[in-house]
């Protein structure tokens, strides 16, 4: 399947009741602007360990969701933009931003045609988190589109579901089962990510998904060959959130559940 073609299928799928669907889960854009603006600093704790002091520098959360680690971010100094492809996230995120008081910067589009006149160039840091680079078909050329938005010395740091979990292991009972094919790269029909945050009939009524999942060595391999240059890569167990909810006990301190990449340009 051509790219064009995913991106298209995947912007449907994002685009149904996506603002309902965070109002569901966070309650609504003031209620978790509140909370948020109570303690920013633990939405983005991970990332905060990893680049520091935020304030000031220019930040993009590439493929940002309903934006509330944009929102975070923007609490704590930084000029933040966000790139996604959804409308619906865009009204969640903004209307977001505007209860927390602060501005950010959010642009609909596909993360491989943003238009050259909105200048996405010049991050310290980009951000790339949980489930997103199964939306491509070859990863290369999101990894230059990150590449060329960092200035030269800018941070890349992708965090992410660990293949094994999304790809190999799955529950079956009380037990998780390695029954996947680790190595497929089959593009598969999938639920969109947020509609468990709908009620069932509507759920039922939702476009699909379509996606690709990656090994970890054809993750690293992308980006090294994007210009990139990784320089720190963790495997991190005891991520309980990380699994199915009715997970074998204990099973999250055995199995990676995330694992988080560092590179630089």
């Amino acid at each position: 399947m051509e790219q064009k073609t995913l991106s298209r299928v995947n912007q449907i799928g994002w685009n149904q009741s996506a603002y309902q669907a965070w109002t569901n889960r966070h309650g609504s854009p003031k209620e978790y602007a509140e909370k948020l603006m109570e303690k920013p600093e633990d939405a983005v704790s991970d990332y905060l360990n990893l680049i520091g002091d935020v304030n000031g520098k220019k930040i993009a959360n590439f493929l940002g969701s309903k934006g509330n680690k944009a929102v975070s971010f923007a609490l704590l100094g930084a000029d933040v933009t966000v790139v996604d492809i959804s409308e619906d996230n865009r009204k969640y995120a903004m209307e977001l931003a505007k209860e927390a008081l602060v501005n950010i910067k959010y642009i609909v589009s596909d993360i491989l045609e943003v238009p050259k006149n909105e200048g996405i160039a010049d991050f310290d840091c980009v951000i790339l988190e949980l489930g997103v680079l199964h939306y491509f078909v070859d990863l290369l050329p999101l990894f230059r589109v990150v590449y060329d938005s960092l200035k030269p010395g800018g941070q890349f740091i992708l965090r992410d579901y660990h293949p094994i979990v999304s790809k190999l292991v799955h529950v079956e009972g009380n037990k998780m089962i390695a029954n996947g094919d680790y190595f497929s790269k089959e593009v598969v029909e999938e639920d969109v990510a947020y509609s468990i945050l709908l009620p069932e009939e509507e759920r039922a009524a939702l476009s699909k998904v379509n996606i690709r999942r990656w090994t970890l060595g054809e993750i690293v391999t992308a980006i090294s060959c994007s210009g990139l240059n990784i320089s720190y890569l963790d495997e991190e167990a005891g991520v309980k959130w990380a699994f199915p909810a009715n997970s074998p006990e204990g099973v999250e301190n055995n199995i990676p559940g995330l694992y988080t990449l560092i590179a630089a340009k």
